[in-house]
């Protein structure tokens, strides 16, 4: 089968073969063709990767130096400093708020005035279509739970008074 295979292409080789003709070129009008060339992909990708190994040895650190891309990831990175700084001023600032709530609680509590809430309570609705003189004057149940709070305060003090001694 390898011998009929050499002995085709041997007769295909030295058969004559039809010389083109180009009708273009026969009236006798040789205009040389407009063509627009390029520089091609290749070349083009050739001198980007240069430019691209240039710009790359620019940007590579120097001895001794960090990275701008290990930089750029430190900066957003936390660190450890960070957070101990962080810890030690939320430390700080919560034995403050502790400090001024001890030095508001072991105050004297003969003039505070406690709400029960607030007095509107009893008579919280809607404030239309209210009647003249529906609504109640309630004076009276602010200044009875503001006598009971100071008698309490007294009563606990009085009960501090004999544990210390």
């Amino acid at each position: 089968m390898f011998a009929t295979r050499q002995r085709a292409g041997h007769i295909a080789r030295k058969l004559p073969r039809a010389a083109r003709s180009y009708a273009s070129e026969a009236h006798g009008h040789h205009k040389a063709a407009e063509v627009n060339e390029s520089f091609g992909k290749g070349s083009i990708a050739t001198i980007a990767v240069f430019f691209g190994e240039v710009l790359f040895y620019q940007l590579i650190p120097k001895k001794g130096e960090d990275s701008s891309v290990t930089n750029l990831i430190n900066k957003y990175l936390s660190r450890k400093e960070d957070w101990e700084e962080t810890n030690a001023l939320h430390t700080k600032a919560m034995e403050q708020a502790g400090y001024d709530r001890n030095l508001f609680e072991n105050t004297s509590h003969k003039h505070r005035f406690v709400d029960v809430a607030y007095p509107e309570a009893l008579q919280s609705h809607a404030a239309r279509n209210i009647q003249a003189g529906h609504l109640l004057k309630l004076d009276h149940v602010v200044e009875h739970y503001k006598q009971k709070h100071l008698e309490n305060e007294e009563r606990k003090a009085k009960k501090l008074a004999e544990q210390k001694e």
